[in-house]
Order: structure tokens, then sequence, then C-alpha cells
């Protein structure tokens, strides 16, 4: 196998399939840091959800301090008390909650730290977007919520230039601005039976088997397991093909011979054919010299002189 290794069509074929087993071996590399990723971000999105409720200054700080996005908190349960400002209150168009299309109702809830925006519930789109649907106002006068914490979106909200009310994300710099107080850099998901959801879709509880969302743990496992294995059987190309080259020359070498075997010396002559004549052994030896040892010889010389030739075209010889 190794002279058949050494031969140039081979050697080029081993360049193209290590490039080919790196590049997997590099994506197969690549998924193991995307399965430590994903194990990391599923861990602490599950530990913010099981953490104790805290009040969300404690949580995040006073609003008019500089504070983060909000994610490392995702999923955290907090406690404001406060009041809604019902006048402030925006639907975010563009939502999709349970296979239903329409709005989140997001209503800024004012406390002593600082205005959190809170999303009260969902509600469906009835009729065109153009037409914005009427909601269920919340309680009024100083209320204690809790709420399930997200981080706040960096697109803007484009207030002012869609239908009335409405805004395209929920953006804590712009709320801000067009209240003109401190507002925290994130947004609460009321809890189902908290004031404020009376009339509204709640918004369902994050699932906790896979609450980073994308591919689940086990499939970034199997990606790893599938690109090395590409790896492998890139490098193992070249001796399966050589192999194969090898057993079909064989064949053939058997086949050459069983042909010789079958045209060797020519059959005596019957009782009924004339013992002198001389036609017969002439006939006979043409028949030998055409299907003898030699020719059989030939056969074999032809083909390896033909695949020679391959193997020089194929090497940019003439």
């Amino acid at each position: 196998m190794l002279e058949t290794l050494r031969q140039r069509r081979y050697l080029g074929l081993f360049a193209v399939t290590f490039v080919v087993a790196m590049v997997c071996f590099l994506a197969g590399t690549w998924q193991i840091a995307r399965f430590h990723e994903k194990r990391d971000a599923n861990r602490a999105l599950r530990d913010n959800n099981g953490h104790p409720v805290v009040d969300i200054a404690r949580a995040l700080g006073r609003a008019a301090a500089p504070t983060g996005t909000g994610r490392t908190d995702e999923f955290r349960h907090v406690t404001a008390t406060g009041t809604y400002l019902t006048g402030k209150e925006s639907l975010v168009r563009g939502q999709t909650v349970n296979s239903d299309v329409g709005y989140l109702v997001l209503t800024p809830f004012q406390t002593r730290s600082g205005v959190l925006l809170v999303v009260r519930g969902f509600v469906s789109q009835t009729q065109q977007a153009i037409d914005t649907p009427v909601v269920a106002p919340p309680p009024s006068g100083t209320l204690s919520i809790t709420t399930r914490l997200e981080p706040a979106e960096s697109k803007p909200d484009r207030a002012g230039k869609l239908p009335a009310n409405q805004v395209e994300s929920i953006n804590a710099t712009d709320q801000a601005t067009r209240l003109a107080m401190p507002v925290w850099n994130g947004y609460g998901e009321l809890l189902a039976g908290q004031p404020g959801t009376s009339g509204l879709t709640p918004i369902p509880d994050p699932d906790m088997s896979n609450p980073a969302g994308g591919a689940e743990e086990p499939q970034h496992a199997a990606y790893v397991v599938q690109w090395y294995l590409f790896g492998g059987l890139a490098l193992a190309m070249p001796f399966v093909l050589a192999g194969a080259e090898r057993r079909r020359d064989a064949d053939e070498r058997q086949q050459a011979l069983a042909d010789n075997a079958a045209g060797g010396p020519g059959r005596a002559a019957s009782a009924d054919e004339p013992s002198g004549s001389a036609a017969q052994p002439k006939a006979q030896a043409d028949k030998a010299a055409a299907t003898g040892p030699a020719a059989g010889h030939g056969r074999l010389t032809s083909r390896r002189a033909r695949r020679a030739a391959l193997d020089q075209r194929l090497a940019g010889k003439t």
C-alpha cells in the first residue's frame, strides 16, 4: 500500500483531506466552547430564577446611579412598591405569546428609587397594526408588585413615529428621556396574579430546561462528536481509496491468469479428425500464441501502462 500512497495523486489527496480534517477539528473545538458557554448561561439563569425575592433597589441599585444592562440579573424576581404611571403607558408591537401576535402592555411603575418599566401582560392584535387596541387600566394608588427582570433593549423604540402609544422596543434610555425621570436599565415582567394583570394575558414563565434559548446542551455535545468524526473520516479517505485500488489490481491479475489458463495449449485431436492434418497444429499454435502466458502478461503490461499514463497526466507530466 505504501507504494500506492507515494504516487503524486495520493500526495495531493493527502493535502486536501488534511485541510478538510483541520477545519472539522476546529469546528469541533469551537462547539466545545459553545457547549461550555451554553451550560454556564443556563446555570446562571437558573440560579437567578431560584434566588430569593429582593427589592428592586437592592438588586439593581438606585436608578439615578449608573446601572448595568440588567443581563446579569435576568430572570431574578424582585419586588417594588410605588404607583403605575397610567398616562405614560405604551404598547410594544409585533410581539408573540403562545403563537398569538399582538402587543406587550408596558406601564412605567414609579418608586422612591426610580422608575421600573413593567410589562403587565399581553393583548392580541384584533385589527390592523395602525389601530391601537384599548387595554384594561392598572389599579391606582400605592401598590407592591413582584416581577421577573429582563434586560432592556438597545434598539430605538420609535415612539411618535408609530400609531398612538405604540413602540417597537423596550428601550430604557428612550423611556427615561420622555419621562424625564431616572429609569432602571431593564424591565420587569409582571408575574401572574399580581396587581395590574387583570384583563390581560399573563406572560408565560421561561422554559428552565434551556433558559438561554437556541441549541440545547446535548445538541452542542452531539456537534462535537459529529465534527471530530468527519475529521477522522477525511484523514482515513486516502488509505481507504488506496486499499480499494490494490484490491482492484489484484482482481485484474487473477482475471488475467484465469483467462490465460482457459486459453492454454490446444485441445488434443479427436478421433474423428484426420490425424495427419497439417492445418490443425498450425491453428492450435496460433491460438496458443494469442492466449498463452505471453498474451496474459501483455494484457497486464498494457493495463499498467495505461494506469501509469493516467498518473502522469494527473501529475502534470506529458
